[in-house]
């Protein structure tokens, strides 16, 4: 590529900057239609030594590099090491302007329309590349609040994926008293005091609940639901069967009231494009999991310096837009394009994991049984480590490996994970821990 100035100068020179600025301000001003929870959630942290760690980590790692024209937000599950320090990822989109695209610009500019309007199509690309930057930070963030980890695999962006767990305790973990929910036997609002109990004998107080529009408005549909919003209203109720689904504005009230916290609904929607160009919208918050939180500032969004920052490509036009994402314009005449990006190095870092409650909602409780990781990591060598679990029945636990180069030894209180020497490439397999009725899968992946 044969970078060069920008091919509309005059326009960049005039427009970029304000246009940056604009971008900037409405995505901090809170004026789009759904807030970007991590602007509120997270403070700002610079590190000059692109490395971040987190508070009472468990196990962690990132590694990312750059991410692919037009690329898209994957969700692929990948092990952690148990180092509570990593590098930050760098992440980007490209967009790219070709010659029929500069050509319908320059008849524009020929037959003297309006300046306002060619300024618009030259910098159309702008907003999409912020945004699109803002929108990634947003699924990690998402993605590791409602689950303790960030998971964005490789199988759709052009690096290594990007892959950090920030050590829920497992003892904060929690599942249905009843039925999962949806289902006939449900006691969603006995399964959601759970928490509050834990965190009171804990000696904290949750002052925020995260939950899926989804999962409220199963809440809505539930008879424990119903009633809730029934008695926070003063009703008597005779016969639990009439009454009507409350609206979710009745029925935050009726659960703030109950609980002495602020539910937040979260209906977040992105649209990605994967490898093979196709595109579609994901809900990065998962779904089934509603989170309690002690503060509504759980973390930091920890950033360091792009190296362009401090030296410039010659022909390149930058802008910043807030603390770290750098905006570039230029051209390049073989053949002859246009192009805009954004690029930043940044990570949401979720600290104090042993703050957070979690309620799985779509697995039931099973004799208090808990795994405490979802995911390990292996180096070459052949290696042992320790699950730590936790079972409160009359039976047993069990443990299964799917490969055969790892093997498995489980009891009460821990599942040991032995795996072989590898001399090959990286490989992946998962090793099942069950009671019985529930079971758990961990991610098992060795270099």
């Amino acid at each position: 590529m044969a970078i060069t100035k920008s091919i509309f100068g005059a326009f960049v020179e005039k427009y970029f900057a304000p246009v940056v600025r604009k971008v900037t301000e409405t995505i901090n001003g809170k004026k789009e239609e759904e807030q970007l929870l991590h602007t509120t959630m997270l403070t700002e942290e610079y590190s000059p030594d692109l490395k971040w760690e987190s508070t009472e980590v468990a196990g962690s790692i990132v590694a990312a590099d750059v991410v692919s024209l037009d690329s898209s937000l994957p969700l692929k599950k990948r092990a952690a090491i148990k180092q509570a320090i990593g590098k930050i990822p760098k992440v980007g989109l490209k967009f790219r302007k070709d010659e029929s695209d500069i050509t319908a610009i320059n008849i524009m500019q020929a037959t003297k329309a309006d300046e306002g309007a060619i300024a618009a199509k030259i910098m159309n690309d702008v907003p999409r590349a912020i945004g699109g930057v803002r929108h990634l930070v947003e699924v990690m963030f998402q993605k590791a609040l409602s689950t303790g980890e960030i998971l964005i695999g490789e199988d759709l962006t052009a690096g290594t994926g990007i892959r950090a767990n920030f050590g829920y305790a497992a003892e904060n973990t929690f599942h249905c008293t009843g039925g999962v929910w949806g289902t006939d036997t449900e006691k969603p609002i006995e399964d959601i005091e759970q928490m509050f109990a834990k965190a009171n004998e804990d000696g904290k107080r949750i002052t925020l609940t995260m939950i899926a529009k989804s999962r409220l408005d199963m809440i809505r549909k539930s008879k424990d639901g119903k009633l809730l919003v029934a008695n926070n209203n003063g009703q008597t109720v005779t016969n639990i069967d009439t009454l009507g689904k409350p609206t979710r504005a009745a029925m935050l009230e009726a659960l703030a009231a109950e609980f002495g916290a602020e539910f937040c609904v979260v209906d977040s929607s992105f649209v990605i494009e994967e490898a093979d160009g196709t595109r579609k919208a994901i809900k990065p918050w998962e779904q089934a999991n509603v989170v309690g939180l002690t503060t509504d500032k759980v973390g930091r969004l920890v950033y360091g310096r792009l190296a362009e920052e401090t030296n410039p490509v010659d022909g390149v036009t930058y802008e910043k837009s807030g603390s770290f994402i750098l905006v570039s314009k230029f051209s390049d005449n073989e053949p002859l394009q246009e192009f805009t990006t954004a690029q930043a190095f940044v990570l949401p870092v979720i600290d104090g994991g042993n703050d957070v409650y979690v309620l799985h909602t779509d697995a039931e409780s099973s004799a208090n049984f808990k795994v405490a990781l979802t995911s390990l990591s292996f180096g070459k060598g052949a290696e042992t480590q320790i699950i730590d679990t936790h079972y409160d029945g009359e039976g047993r636990i069990t443990a299964t490996s799917s490969v055969a180069w790892a093997t498995v030894r489980a009891s009460k209180d821990k599942v040991t994970v032995k795996v072989a020497e590898n001399e090959g490439n990286a490989r992946t397999g998962k090793v099942t821990i069950t009671d019985g009725k529930t079971s758990v899968d961990v991610t098992i992946n060795q270099e």
